[in-house]
């Protein structure tokens, strides 16, 4: 059963004391991205506005007349070195971090303007629950991506302060905070 924050549904596993920690924080690995991510048709328009100056940012140039598109429901980032050791999503770089994040930043633009969803939540996720009924929960793939055994217990939702709070707000996170205090 979920726990609904400010109206958000969030996730029972979010309130659980584990002795995990969320290894992001420190270093990201990019291993979440290693197979590409999951993306909108308007999330691929908006990138392929910017093709020619996001070139410089990629390991290798992508040709973005290539992006199929035409299923919409199954639509991930393309994929570099597909099916070959060193799969990743093309939008990686050299320095393993994110060359759509970077340009953004560059360009003085919000990130959240060409950065996939799945990017900018991971390592939550949404879960549905019913017909128009989501929960915020951790990703799966976190488990095996980010997640690392910590020092100490602590509720699950502290290791994704900065996700949550992007996503519900500082104030419902203040919420859950004393709700659950340490």
């Amino acid at each position: 059963m979920s726990i609904v924050v400010g109206g958000y549904h969030l996730s029972p596993e979010l309130f659980r004391k584990t002795n995990l920690k969320n290894s992001c924080v420190e270093q990201c690995n990019s291993a979440c991205c290693s197979g590409g991510v999951s993306i909108t048709v308007q999330q691929v328009e908006r990138i392929k506005q910017y093709a020619d100056e996001l070139q410089p940012y990629f390991i290798e140039p992508y040709d973005f007349s290539k992006w199929d598109t035409s299923r919409g429901a199954d639509l991930g980032t393309p994929l570099l070195n597909e099916d070959k050791p060193g799969e990743q999503c093309w939008f990686l770089r050299s320095n393993r971090l994110c060359g759509l994040h970077t340009f953004a930043l560059d360009k003085g633009m919000p990130v959240a303007f060409l950065k996939p969803f799945f990017c900018l939540f991971f390592p939550l996720t949404l879960i549905d629950l019913d017909v128009n009924v989501t929960e915020i929960g951790v990703d799966g793939k976190a488990y095996e991506t980010c997640l690392v055994p910590g020092e100490g217990e602590g509720y699950l939702f502290r290791q994704f302060e900065q996700e949550l709070k992007r996503i519900i707000g500082e104030a419902h996170y203040w919420e859950m905070e004393q709700r659950y205090p340490e």
